[in-house]
């Protein structure tokens, strides 16, 4: 008896020091059973959530902190990242999604699921979470200066660019009022300087117009298609070819498919403008298993690395008449609405190969 009542302590001191452990570290910890148990926890947890262990024993976590997402949409356990993981024994990791409290209220959070084994077997898994409220609020105010900041350059921009065409249109005007008879040539150079405004006006206005877009998967091979289809006039005035190299057809994307049109569409132009006597534009598409890789290549004048290092710059262009706008649009239809990345790649009288990563994502 007295060997039970050592061995009893002992396990109770072990139990104490591993519950000090716990309730050391910052971070939320749940221990979850294969039945969806939580069978430990940590003081972090409880006062994230402000959820008790003895309110586990008569609901499952998913129902009392994950149960609705940021649209105020309900989540069926079913569709749990959490519960998939622990039926399945892998490793997740989630860098934005909402938990919520016992009053009511939903915090920003990252968290990762690890499995637990015990002598070889999968007995549950380990939830660990952290507030990130704090620095979500951080990272908009930065993005929020950093906007300011675009702007700044952008008014600047805009104010230089307006003002040349300006000046000429008003130096013509002067010069009809004073003759009379208006040379053909006069009236051309304005429409010219209009369409220059114009231009300008219409890239900024599809530049930051708010976007309430929505998802939907797209074949991307088909839209890539009909891209071509529209641009076929315009390559052949150039004397320029257009290629392709699909992997596969089709590989469908998740994506706002006429802003991924628009980029396709962008880059093509800017190839055939880049060639000057004929050549090629080239579109490859390369489908893996967690991202899709879209390259459009050019045989054209290519840039040099001072050009490359202005490219994406508001009223920055290689181009005679161009804005900067286009490019500029493109990387944020890339990288912000798509999670994307863009590279370019240019030698001088070689051509350029602008390079796309889209991750994955699913509806």
């Amino acid at each position: 008896m007295d060997n039970l009542e050592s061995v009893y302590q002992e396990l109770q001191r072990v139990s104490h020091i591993n519950q000090l452990i716990l309730d050391s570290v910052a971070e939320g910890i749940y221990g979850i059973d294969l039945d969806a148990n939580v069978i430990f926890w940590n003081k972090s947890a409880e006062n994230l959530t402000g959820f008790t262990i003895e309110e586990f024993k008569t609901n499952n976590l998913h129902e009392l902190i994950h149960h609705t997402n940021r649209q105020g949409e309900f989540v069926p356990i079913t569709s749990c990242p959490v519960y998939h993981a622990l039926n399945s024994g892998s490793k997740l990791f989630i860098d934005d999604d909402i938990f919520w409290t016992k009053e009511g209220t939903s915090f920003s959070v990252e968290y990762t699921v690890n499995p637990m084994f015990e002598h070889g077997k999968h007995v549950g898994t380990v939830l660990t979470f952290r507030d990130m409220t704090e620095k979500r609020k951080t990272d908009e105010l930065l993005l929020q200066w950093e906007k300011l900041s675009l702007v700044g350059k952008m008014a600047a921009g805009i104010a230089h660019e307006i003002r040349n065409p300006l000046t000429s249109l008003k130096g013509f005007l002067q010069l009809i009022a004073s003759n009379p008879a208006v040379n053909e040539e006069y009236i051309s150079i304005m429409n010219s300087e209009f369409n220059r405004i114009e231009s300008i006006i219409k890239d900024l206005l599809i530049f930051s117009k708010p976007q309430k877009e929505q998802y939907s998967d797209c074949n991307l091979i088909e839209l890539i298609e009909q891209v071509i289809f529209l641009m076929e006039p315009q390559a052949a005035l150039n004397n320029v070819e257009i290629k392709t190299e699909f992997q596969d057809h089709p590989i469908t994307l998740y994506c706002i498919p006429h802003q991924i049109k628009q980029v396709v569409m962008n880059l093509i132009k800017n190839g055939i403008e880049a060639i000057d006597h004929g050549g090629k534009v080239l579109i490859e598409v390369h489908n893996e298993e967690h991202q899709i890789i879209l390259k459009i290549k050019d045989s054209g004048k290519g840039m040099s690395e001072e050009e490359l290092q202005k490219l994406g710059t508001p009223f920055h262009s290689t181009k005679e008449n161009g804005t900067g706008l286009g490019m500029m649009m493109t990387e944020n239809i890339i990288e912000n609405n798509h999670n994307g990345k863009i590279s370019v790649e240019s030698v001088e009288n070689k051509g350029t190969t602008i390079t796309i990563k889209l991750p994955k994502l699913h509806n």
